[in-house]
């Protein structure tokens, strides 16, 4: 029967773009709740991994542009989402502080994740303490 494979392969294409907007969103929503959580009240106890608040509110602003960038039709490269997922789910990545205390990373540790990722996304970014941009 002619066109099976053809159907078959659209069908296949449709779920995976369908997945990665999943995906996408699922991201752009965990960056934007890390931003909101920063005035948020610190709540003592829960399974979940506190944000650091600190990094995320110098980081803010960069955040924010990954999250519209994900919810942004156009492709996005497979590092950038790589380097966004690990930055979403590492509960000892940069995002995240295991003190209330005091950060596990360098300062702007989480902003360079940011800018790298917008690079990556072929989005212009400020380059820090630059007036020139850095493309990806």
């Amino acid at each position: 029967m002619p066109g099976v494979g053809a159907r078959i392969s659209a069908l296949i294409a449709f779920l995976a773009a369908r997945h990665e907007r999943r995906v996408r969103d699922s991201l752009a929503d965990s960056l934007e709740r890390a931003v909101e959580e920063v005035d948020s009240p610190l709540r003592r106890g829960g399974a979940a991994v506190a944000i650091d608040r600190p990094a995320v509110a110098e980081a803010a602003p960069l955040l924010l542009q990954v999250a519209h960038r994900l919810r942004d039709p156009l492709p996005m490269p497979v590092e950038a989402l790589r380097l966004v997922r690990s930055l979403a789910g590492d509960g000892a990545g940069p995002l995240y502080a295991r003190s209330a205390h005091r950060s596990e990373f360098p300062p702007g540790t989480l902003s360079r994740y940011a800018r790298r990722v917008l690079a990556l996304s072929d989005h212009s970014v400020p380059a820090p303490g630059r007036e020139r941009l850095l493309r990806g």
